[in-house]
């Protein structure tokens, strides 16, 4: 008996590190392939390089070009607006994964991003009305069931005391408010910055405002960019950190939370999407509003400080609810009864 073919569309490679939507579906992807025929439909990398159109116009383009293609599919999963939207006007089942819970247009990179945002709202109100399954990554929304980050890898746990650093990973940019963590940093004790250096991971629009600041600052050396790592990278490096910090001003539930938690790396983070629903304030991190004084984060990373084999020990508990074989278990089960046999 043939194998049904999956088609997966995605705006990134699986081999991206950032963003969330990469990783979220690499580390589906093993499982999905043991009960489906899998492809991807992504956008190509010689045309993610393209800086002057927005990445969503040119991927909506894209599958334009490949609509064709996306008929040959017997069910089609999409985790980018851009993508169910196109599938909704085809004749295939469709699973569609709601990235977060706002307009993604509202964190445009280019100026006329919010002139798009009613464009996006009708997007999304017609993959809602078409989606023959949905679901959520950000906080329910009424009728859309919650689907955690699947969390894959063979990271060791490290032991507490080899650990050092702060890290922070994802997109640089406005957003993430890490010019904000930068200036925090800043204002932490010269002893404690000797020991703990602040590791960027990432790449985006911010990069070099962002080593201004450093260099305004004097912290050459102390703050230091990573670049766009691999995932098992990304994991590996959190792994040898004491805390992932993190201000940012929108998210869902972000993958760069989920994969610290799963190596025992406590978090602090801002009340943003769904993260309330992970990370709990004197347990496994902090959790702080959105209109935080710099001293309040800082006196954060001072309590972790002081009593950090606990907090570690209960970011790896709390990082169970992320385990990828259980989310893939779910989410298989879901497209074989309420599509495929319908």
């Amino acid at each position: 008996m043939r194998k049904l073919k999956l088609g997966i569309v995605n705006s990134t490679s699986i081999d991206m590190s950032y963003g969330g939507v990469a990783p979220f579906i690499k580390n589906l992807d093993p499982f999905m392939r043991n009960e489906y025929e899998v492809n991807y439909i992504v956008l190509p990398a010689s045309l993610t390089r393209i800086n002057f159109i927005p990445r969503r116009l040119i991927f909506l383009l894209y599958l334009l070009f490949k609509k064709k293609r996306l008929n040959e599919f017997d069910v089609i999963l999409s985790h980018v607006p851009e993508g169910s939207f196109l599938v909704s006007y085809g004749k295939v089942p469709f699973v569609h994964i709601f990235h977060g819970n706002f307009n993604p247009m509202s964190q445009s990179r280019y100026w006329y991003g919010r002139y798009f945002m009613s464009l996006f709202e009708s997007m999304e109100r017609r993959i809602i009305s078409k989606a023959n399954l949905m679901y959520t990554v950000g906080a329910e929304r009424k009728g859309i069931p919650k689907i955690f980050n699947p969390v894959l890898h063979t990271v060791k746990i490290k032991e507490g005391e080899s650990r050092s650093g702060y890290i922070f990973s994802g997109r640089l940019e406005k957003i993430k408010n890490i010019d904000r963590l930068i200036e925090i940093y800043s204002k932490l004790p010269e002893t404690l910055q000797g020991e703990n250096p602040f590791y960027i991971a990432g790449i985006g629009t911010q990069e070099l405002i962002l080593k201004k600041l450093v260099s305004s600052l004097g912290l050459e050396g102390k703050v230091i960019f990573l670049g766009d790592l691999k995932n098992d990278k990304m994991v590996e490096t959190d792994s040898t950190k004491k805390i992932m910090i993190m201000a940012s001003s929108q998210e869902g539930m972000p993958m760069a939370i989920a994969e610290a938690l799963s190596v025992g790396v406590p978090v602090i983070s801002t009340d943003t999407g769904d993260i309330a629903r992970i990370v709990k304030s004197n347990i496994n991190g902090f959790l702080l509003p959105l209109t935080f004084d710099d001293e309040e984060y800082i006196h954060c990373i001072h309590k972790i400080h002081d009593d950090y084999e606990r907090y570690s020990k209960n970011a790896l508990a709390s990082a169970e609810i992320f385990r990828s074989e259980t989310i893939a278990a779910g989410l298989i089960q879901d497209i074989n009864s309420k599509i495929i046999k319908k």
